[in-house]
């Protein structure tokens, strides 16, 4: 007899057999016993998870002749009916690909054959396969037979993609869903199959192929005998890496220490390495998520299968410096570098310069940090001022970087490290005076707004370090084109004045003629502290805001 690849000669002939279906199992066998036997049934799931292989236990069962249903309720196995079935040749269980035969006339043909009776068993068994593939037309033509078949057939449907069935179809089938296989079934069957055939293996070997599967059992066994074929009848570590084209786990605890150390120096040799040995990136990427997710278990304190000792002590080593919220931030930026890379044209400078930008990423850090390192009255760390005068000593930490000012004439430059001086002796009248020089430096950068500037927009308030500006016109679009402008605006007025002013948009209460005679200020609030009013003008800019004056606010018609 010609050579049988594992997924066929170790196809379940038992209930008990089915690896990792259990709530279908027991539900069927139960029935079985109880003689609550539906008329049909929906077998649903992932590929390679078992649903042809119950339905053809299930069709042995209900016309075995020696099946035991005070008690296991298997099929014997032995007997001329069950190996019938096993020959292909038994004349009541009939199988049908819906993928080939998909047409209103296959139906047609089994509403009509269906009426005969059994030839040799107690019922008469369709077994459709990919049941999704019919036809509207045959789905219609189906549905009589379907609800109503005579008492001597069963009819059990198997499909990939329960989505395209009619609601018609399901509501007239008992549904069974099966569900992807766990890794931690599939390396003891595994296991198991290489003892009955002699194999040596490795056991973490069988949970490379386990986790490779995805949840197919067809797929694990297929993945085994090709490694099988490829190592001499072993089951080696190494020789399942390499068939399966997995990358060795050192290779994937540099690529998380080189990230974890913001050791950029040796990326490039690293990335190197990867194009020496021809690694697909996409594959990369897919084990590098693993290994970080499996990192996250050991940072967890949770149980990790189908690893050694040394191996996690590895992983433990790789990623000491990692906390958890950086992992998943690798995590994601693997995944989504993964999906892009799909439809690049060149995935290895992608993921080469993707690499670089995690090696340099900062640590993450909790709000739960944030906050304890708040109510502890922790300073945190800002890049500190250039000394400016030889002799200066170390300062404390600032809140904010120093802001490059330009010198007013006649003034001296403020030293670094120390505040600047003589913003009392600004005033609304000098920034009036100014102003002209103003709208000429600011018509270099943007004459659109220079124009404005000198026409349209008024000084309305100053208190020594907030400018509050209007537009004569009064109209929404003017005032958010003035707030538009305030970037260049701000540029404009430090090269003028030697100072960082704050600009704010205010509604313009009666038209300000730029007569400083002509001009009252409003009396201005306490100006706050200078974070407090740096978010102030912040949030007014972006959110489209604008300051009125508390006395002159009405309400809107």
């Amino acid at each position: 007899m010609s050579y049988q690849v594992l997924a066929r000669r170790w196809r379940p002939k038992r209930f008990d057999e089915v690896v990792g279906q259990e709530h279908v199992t027991r539900t069927i066998k139960n029935a079985l016993k109880q003689g609550r036997l539906a008329h049909a049934f929906l077998f649903t799931g992932p590929r390679g998870v078992g649903k042809t292989s119950t339905a053809r236990i299930l069709a042995r069962a209900v016309n075995c002749p020696n099946i035991d249903l005070q008690g296991d309720a298997e099929p014997c196995n032995v007997c001329e009916t069950c190996l019938a079935l096993f020959e292909d040749r038994e004349m009541d269980v009939i199988e049908m690909d819906a993928a080939s035969y998909n047409g209103v006339d296959d139906i047609r043909r089994i509403n009509d054959i269906c009426r005969l009776g059994p030839v040799a068993g107690k019922k008469k068994i369709y077994i459709i396969d990919e049941v999704h593939m019919l036809s509207k037309p045959a789905f219609n033509a189906f549905l009589k037979t379907l609800e109503e078949p005579p008492e001597h057939v069963i009819f059990i449907l198997a499909t990939t993609d329960v989505q395209k069935l009619p609601s018609t179809i399901l509501s007239r089938v008992q549904r069974f869903d099966f569900r992807p296989v766990q890794p931690s079934d599939v390396a003891p069957h595994l296991a198991h199959i290489c003892k009955e055939e002699k194999w040596s293996y490795d056991e973490e070997a069988l949970w490379l192929i386990a986790r490779r599967a995805e949840g197919s059992l067809r797929d694990a066994e297929g993945l085994l005998d090709q490694v099988v074929s490829f190592g001499g009848n072993k089951v080696l570590l190494e020789a399942t890496r390499d068939v399966l084209g997995i990358l060795p786990s050192d290779l994937l605890a540099n690529a998380t220490k080189l990230v974890a150390n913001h050791d950029v120096k040796a990326v490039p040799e690293f990335l190197d390495d990867l194009a020496l040995r021809g690694v697909d990136y996409t594959e990369l990427l897919k084990s590098l998520q693993g290994y970080w997710m499996d990192l996250v278990f050991l940072k967890e304190d949770l149980k990790l299968a189908g690893k050694s000792t040394d191996e996690i002590e590895n992983m433990k080593q790789a990623g000491a410096d990692l906390s958890i919220e950086d992992t998943f931030r690798l995590i994601r930026l693997a995944e989504s570098l993964e999906s892009s890379l799909k439809w690049s044209t060149s995935p290895r400078v992608r993921f080469e310069i993707s690499f670089l930008r995690w090696a340099t990423l900062d640590r993450s850090v909790t709000i739960r940090e944030l906050l304890d390192r708040l109510e502890n009255g922790a300073d945190f760390p800002t890049s500190a001022p250039a000394s400016g005068t030889s002799g200066s000593s170390t300062s404390a930490p600032v809140k904010s970087p120093p802001t490059a000012r330009a010198v007013l004439p006649g003034k001296a430059p403020a030293v670094s490290g120390q505040p600047a001086s003589g913003t009392q002796d600004l005033g609304m009248d000098d920034l009036h005076k100014m102003w002209p020089d103003v709208v000429r430096i600011l018509r270099k950068r943007d004459p659109a707004a220079a124009a404005l500037a000198d026409t349209s927009w008024t000084l309305t308030a100053f208190d020594g370090k907030k400018l509050s500006l209007s537009c004569q016109s009064g109209d929404s679009f003017a005032t958010d084109q003035m707030k538009k402008s305030f970037p260049n605006l701000k540029v404009a007025l430090a090269e003028v004045t030697g100072h960082d002013l704050i600009l704010i948009a205010a509604v313009p209460v009666q038209s300000l003629s730029l007569d400083p005679a002509s001009q009252v200020a409003p009396p201005a609030p306490p100006a706050p502290s200078g974070e407090k009013e740096d978010l102030f003008a912040n949030l007014i800019n972006r959110f489209g805001g604008i300051e009125i004056n508390p006395g002159t606010a009405r309400e809107p018609k």
